[in-house]
């Protein structure tokens, strides 16, 4: 088996990294701009909503939303990127046009159009990070923010087991009233069920944890987030030692804690993710042809093992083999869903509990739960096999797409060796996005937050950061451009990300 480049091209590449002195180091240095602090603040406000909803409620909660975006607006004005219509993924404009045309059809069209308008929302301020930050810049503000939530949330968990070893119930909770409504009764058991608890103050029993978020499986995609992000950045000396070190304990503690069976799997595919990448910066492209077959194999036989063996793997893994309720959700939203299996019900996104429709479609051990636990199935329900074969469509170019910016080698910076004679290595954090979707799509089949929040961001935002990175439109891009994208210049500075 041969690999790539060539000696003539590796060192092409070398002399190219030197001359234009590509140390990644130092895009990672200096103070944060306004618009990287604005992105933590929005990766904080969509992955902990939680934290808002749980202490200042849904009108401040509204309110803070509102502010982000009109701080968007202001910062996608102020740089005014000659954007067209063309550089948009054609996948992500059909998906969200077909979910706000659902309107016609809606069982509930006021909670479409709004569900919309937050899709949407979502999605402008994803366009706005990938015009007005470099991909370094994006990756460091992104690790920041995960980073702060998993702190946090350690901090909090600490000390709920110290001040309230009973547990802790959300603030707006407690109001008059709101207990029984979310019950549907006035009698108010004691102890109250798990879910609504903010927290069950298990620290000192080993978790599980929920954090800040309020639930284990988002703080576990948290960590995992983190977990990547720093790693890469560590690996890349782009992050102080002991801090990445510290932060890479921190979140392997907190997936621990969390002891979230999805995000075990989403680390083994993460895992798996990285050899892939190492692999395919190597072979040459007839030999990637041959890994894709055997890892195409691989899934299929995979896939087969755990569906037919279901119980067994469960067991394994001291899980049942439902996945805590969820085959009796997925049966729910499979009924409500086939009443218009082709065009859906109607786009809602994260669903209305006031809608007769969803108000106890999902209720699992005494508490409602309010999506499918399933991207997928929840689309479909929503928006029918149509709109489920473009949210496929989108998914899976943004996919490729990434995965073609983290193998390309003209398009990945070289860090710098730290010995003197030693070879530089191909930079991690550009294979960043394409671990992160991995993870994503990992989620996504035990939750619908692919579709909502922090997730619908990212999936937007790598939608279009690689569509305007990857010049060929094709479905598997060949060509990529290194050092500019089409006429949006604002999104590589040749100073910091040539």
């Amino acid at each position: 088996m041969k690999f790539m480049p060539s000696p003539e091209s590796e060192s092409a590449a070398f002399t190219r990294g030197s001359s234009q002195e590509r140390a990644i180091a130092s895009r990672f240095r200096g103070p944060f701009t306004p618009q990287m602090l604005l992105l933590v603040a929005t990766l904080i406000f969509v992955f902990a909503g939680d934290l808002f909803r749980y202490t200042i409620g849904w009108t401040g909660y509204g309110i803070i939303a509102a502010l982000i975006i009109a701080l968007a607006v202001i910062s996608f004005i102020r740089t005014r990127p000659p954007l067209c219509p063309t550089h948009l993924p054609s996948g992500l404009v059909a998906f969200i046009l077909w979910c706000l045309i659902s309107i016609l059809w809606s069982h509930y069209r006021l909670e479409t159009a709004a569900g919309s308008f937050v899709q949407i929302a979502t999605a402008f301020v994803g366009l706005t990070m990938a015009l007005t930050l470099t991909r370094f810049q994006f990756i460091r503000a992104l690790g920041v923010g995960m980073r702060l939530i998993v702190a946090a949330s350690l901090a909090f968990e600490l000390l709920a087991a110290i001040f309230f070893p009973r547990g802790v119930i959300p603030p707006t909770y407690l109001r008059p009233g709101v207990l029984e409504s979310l019950l549907a009764t006035d009698h108010i058991p004691d102890p109250l069920p798990i879910g609504f608890f903010w927290s069950r103050s298990d620290l000192f029993e080993g978790g599980p944890l929920q954090g800040i978020m309020g639930n284990r499986n988002l703080l576990a995609m948290v960590a995992l987030l983190a977990l990547i992000v720093t790693a890469a950045q560590l690996f890349d000396r782009v992050i102080q030692p002991l801090h990445g070190i510290v932060s890479i304990l921190l979140a392997g503690l907190t997936i621990l804690l969390t002891d979230s069976a999805t995000i075990y799997v989403a680390l083994a595919f993460v895992a798996f993710a990285v050899l892939l990448v190492t692999l395919g910066r190597r072979l040459r492209r007839r030999w990637r042809w041959v890994m894709y077959f055997v890892v195409g194999i691989g899934l299929a036989v995979g896939s087969y093992i755990a569906i037919a063996f279901n119980e067994q793997v469960f067991a394994l893994m001291n899980r049942s083999s439902d996945m805590t309720g969820r085959a009796d959700i997925w049966r729910a939203v499979f009924d409500l869903g086939s009443q218009s299996p082709v065009v859906g019900i109607g786009w809602i996104s994260y669903w209305a509990p006031w809608l007769p429709e969803y108000h106890d479609l999902a209720i699992v051990q005494g508490m409602a739960y309010h999506q499918a636990h399933n991207a997928f199935f929840d689309v479909w329900m929503q928006v029918g096999f149509i709109g489920l074969a473009l949210f496929i469509g989108l998914v899976f170019t943004t996919f490729i797409r990434t995965w073609w910016i983290a193998i390309n080698r003209p398009d990945t910076p070289l860090v710098r060796p730290l010995r003197e004679r030693a070879q530089p290595h191909l930079a991690g954090i550009t294979a960043v996005p394409f671990l992160i979707m991995v993870a994503l799509v990992v989620q996504g089949m035990t939750e619908s937050r692919l579709i909502i929040e922090g997730g619908w961001l990212l999936l937007t935002y790598f939608a279009i950061y690689s569509k305007l990175r990857v010049q060929d439109l094709s479905i598997l891009p060949r060509h990529t451009v290194a050092d500019r994208t089409g006429p949006i210049t604002v999104l590589l500075d040749p100073r910091r990300d040539p």
